[in-house]
Formats: C-alpha cells, structure tokens, sequence
C-alpha cells in the first residue's frame, strides 16, 4: 500500500511540469493576432478625392492647428476642389474669404462668383448674397437662367432695383436670349410705380419699336366700325394680302403714343436723358412728328440738367440758324464749349471748325458768356 501511494505522488510530481510545459509550447504555437490597419489622414482621404475630407483639410489648413500651420494658399486650393465637387458650403467659405481678404486682397466680384456657385448648388443665404453683390454693382454678369430666377423671386416681392434689373436683363440679354416684351412689362411694373429710370427706358423702347402696318377702310365713314384697326402685320405685304377689296393699308408705329407719353412723364420729372431723346425724336421728325418748338424746348430742358449730347444738337441748330432768324455763332460757340468741357469729343471738334468763321468781337462775347454762366 505504501508502495502504491508512493508511485502515485511521483506521477504527480513528474506529471506538474510536464503539463505546464505543454501549455506554454501550445501558446507558442498559435498565430498572432493581425495587427489593425492604421486610419488614413485627413490629407490622404482629400488626395484620394473624398469632397467631406477636401472641406474639411482645406479648413483646417485656413484655421491652423496644432498639428497644421495655417495656410490660406493652400486652403483656397482644398475649399475650390470640393466646391467644384459639389460641396456648397465649401464656396461659401470661399465667397465670405473673398469678401474679407483671407485669401489676399478683398474681391468682391469673385466673391460674387462663389456666392453664385454657393447657391446654385442650393444655399438660399447664398443666393441672396448674388443678388446683393449683383445690384450694389459689383459684378456685370446675373450669371445666366438660375440667376435670373432667383432675381425674378426678389422683385415679386416689389423691389424696384430687382425689377430694373430684370428690365435691363431682358432687353439687353444678360446671360439668356433677349426678350423685349418681358423687358417691357418689367419696366411697366416700376414705371406705373412711379420710377423715373423706369419710365425713361420704357419709353425708349416703346418709341423705337418698328414700323408695321394696319388696314383702314377705303370708306372713312366705315371707320368708326373697325374692329380689327389695332392688328398690326410685320410687313406691307402680309396686310396687303389681308387687305381685301375695301381696306387699304396704312403705315404704324405702334409704340410711339405710348413711348412719347412715357418720356415725357419722365422729363417732366427732371429725366434728363428722356428730355434729350424727346428733343431728337421731334427734331429728326422719325420716331415722333417733326416739331421743332417741342425739339428745341426738351433739348434745352436736357442741357440746363447738364446733358452734352443736347448742348451740342443747340449748338448745331445755331450754327445752321435752325429755329432761329438766323444762324448764332456765339450761341452756338457757347454749348459748344459747355459740351466740350463735359467731355464730348465731337464737340469739341466743332468748336474748333466754329472758330474759323467767327471775329474776335464774337469770340470774346462768346468767352465771356460761359465764364459767367461757369
């Protein structure tokens, strides 16, 4: 029996280390764990083309950090690569860098440009930022349809320079095709509110609309039942083709009551450009009746508000005695000069030919008269 228990406690103890030496080898030869992958940068998720990561290094590179020196070069270049993405907040960050000179010199007009780009890709704040740049000035271009649809938004609310504007867009073509009856009808709104600017230019479109043609009855006494005396046909030949055998044609300008009465409800109001285009249309007698008491009086109105165009049709008219008993040298001499020294080229050019035909006696009234009225 004790020669039993003795075995027994040998085995164990030979046993002990035995099995410990096993458990370690096992450990040993089990493969270690695969070490995780490091997380790319910042800067390598930019380069790699994520539009979140171009923002986000580009602020970081226009901010700085503790780890990046600040940069607005460099910044610029992240912020325009993820605008150009499609990331809106990005050329807002441009725009609002532009307009305070973090990336330089202050530029509104490229400001402008972001802030377009900010709310073409749906920033309503951005879009109203365009718009304040675009009428205070700062850049030329409502930069095509969206732009104008953002601005045809804003003078729904009744903004007048928003409604100017798009007068002007229409009828000169801006960035879309040219549109003459929305340009009108613009300007109709503004000038029915009373707005000079707006009554001038609607006017000038008006009175130079082309020529077109009507049918009147052959019998006057007929006339009074017209019912068609205000369709007009674009050229002699459709009407004559419409005319029949008891209509003749006549010759219309179909904007020019209305254009006269637009311009003159502007230069009554102090308009000097409407007052000179008045004084021409009565002078050349073809947008408006020739009349020339009416030429002489808007152009007069038109140069007393510092017009140079009309101090220079006066000085025509007296150098030819038009108007007058005869031809005036000195007056003619006199609005020459007051044209001249505002700036008009040809003005001065015919002063300067005046000159030749007149003494001295005249030059020196002539002298005289403008450094009084100077």
């Amino acid at each position: 029996m004790r020669i039993a228990v003795a075995l027994f406690v040998l085995a164990a103890v030979v046993s002990g280390p035995t099995l410990a030496q096993e458990k370690i080898a096992a450990k040993a030869t089990q493969s270690p764990k695969a070490a995780a992958p490091a997380k790319p940068s910042l800067s390598q998720m930019a380069a790699e083309g994520d539009v979140q990561s171009q923002f986000d290094y580009g602020m970081l590179l226009l901010k700085g950090g503790k780890a990046v020196k600040k940069n607005p070069a460099q910044a610029q270049e992240w912020l325009v690569l993820a605008a150009s993405n499609g990331h809106a907040e990005a050329a807002a960050t441009l725009a609002q860098g532009f307009e305070q000179g973090q990336f330089g010199k202050a530029d509104l007009t490229e400001a402008a440009n972001w802030w377009y780009r900010a709310g073409d890709l749906g920033d309503e704040k951005a879009r109203q930022r365009f718009l304040g740049l675009y009428l205070d000035g700062h850049t030329d271009s409502i930069g095509g349809p969206a732009g104008v649809r953002w601005l045809e938004q804003w003078a729904a609310k009744d903004d007048v320079r928003a409604i100017l504007a798009l007068g002007r867009i229409y009828e000169f073509g801006d960035g879309i095709v040219v549109d003459h009856a929305k340009a009108q009808s613009w300007y109709r709104i503004a000038a029915f509110a009373g707005n000079m600017d707006a009554q001038y230019r609607l006017g000038s479109m008006l009175l130079a609309e082309p020529a077109a043609w009507r049918l009147l009855f052959k019998d006057a006494g007929r006339e009074k039942d017209n019912t068609e005396r205000d369709v007009y046909y674009p050229t002699r030949d459709a009407a004559q083709a419409a005319a029949g055998g008891d209509r003749r044609v006549d010759i219309m300008r179909p904007g020019m009551l209305h254009g006269e009465y637009w311009l003159t409800r502007a230069a009554l109001r102090g308009h000097p450009q409407a007052a000179l285009t008045l004084g021409e249309a009565y002078l050349n007698g073809r947008d408006l009746p020739f009349d020339m008491a009416r030429a002489v009086r808007w152009l007069s109105v038109a140069a007393l508000a510092g017009e140079p165009r009309a101090m220079k049709e006066l000085a025509d008219m007296a150098a030819l005695g038009q108007g007058l008993f005869a031809p005036d040298p000195i007056r003619a001499w006199v609005n020459y000069e007051l044209a001249a020294s505002a700036g008009l080229k040809e003005a001065e050019e015919a002063r300067d030919k005046l000159v030749k035909t007149m003494n001295q006696r005249q030059l020196n009234r002539s002298r005289q008269i403008v450094a009084d009225l100077r």
